[in-house]
């Protein structure tokens, strides 16, 4: 009998040696999935800061109708969640939040604004939408930092404190640290972008600099 071969994740702060007293060396931020897949980011990951978002729109698998939905807008009554907007009709839908709280409902062609100040426009394309057609309204925590895997092209300003999971173009909550610390260099983890690189070592190299000028120290 072959035993199974089990994979354990990082330990959160696992590749810390050192940090500053209390919560100095982190900070609350979001990480952000700008991707299509699922994706798993370890503790000890190496980030850069994410051009700054309100809300990011995904298209569901599917549809049959190909119109679009315009320009996001939000209030401070407006929380940070996925909002599913689902086609009751070719011209009507509904939005809720990521609770099934009803959000409001609207038509195709006109500007909608939900109980919670979400608005936007859905604009009819070629072909029509049909019942079930339906998109998912990301709204982004703006008040926090947000963070993508450094790739080599963006600038290293920290490191993800602990494991996250993402579905694809969506956000979460999560622990970074920023400053004042030392950590294991063996212990960093990097993305395909940049391990996969011919000059890896010198992207690595250069994140590394950027991490120290800010405070934190591989070791």
């Amino acid at each position: 009998m072959v035993s199974p071969v089990l994979h354990e994740n990082y330990y959160s702060g696992a590749f810390l040696v050192r940090e500053a007293n209390g919560y100095l060396s982190r900070d609350e931020g979001e990480v952000v999935n700008a991707t299509d897949a699922e994706v798993t980011f370890q503790g000890g990951l190496v980030i850069a800061a994410a051009a700054s978002l309100a809300a990011d729109i995904i298209v569901a698998e599917g549809n049959t109708g190909d119109g679009t939905i315009g320009t996001v807008t939000t209030t401070a009554a407006t929380s940070p969640s996925n909002y599913t907007l689902l086609m009751t009709s070719d011209t009507a839908f509904s939005v809720t939040d990521a609770k099934d709280n009803a959000i409001g409902s609207g038509a195709v062609g006109t500007a909608f604004t939900g109980s919670n100040g979400l608005g936007f426009t859905v604009t009819a394309g070629t072909t029509a939408f049909v019942e079930g057609d339906s998109f998912v309204i990301t709204v982004i925590d703006t008040a926090f930092g947000q963070y993508v895997p450094f790739n080599g092209s963006n600038t290293a300003v920290g490191i993800l404190f602990n494991l996250m999971r993402l579905q694809p173009q969506t956000s979460r909550r999560a622990t970074v640290i920023k400053r004042m610390a030392e950590v294991n260099g063996a212990e960093l983890q990097w993305d395909a972008s940049v391990t996969g690189a011919a000059n890896a070592a010198t992207l690595q190299a250069a994140a590394l600099a950027s991490l120290a000028a800010a405070g934190i120290v591989a070791r």
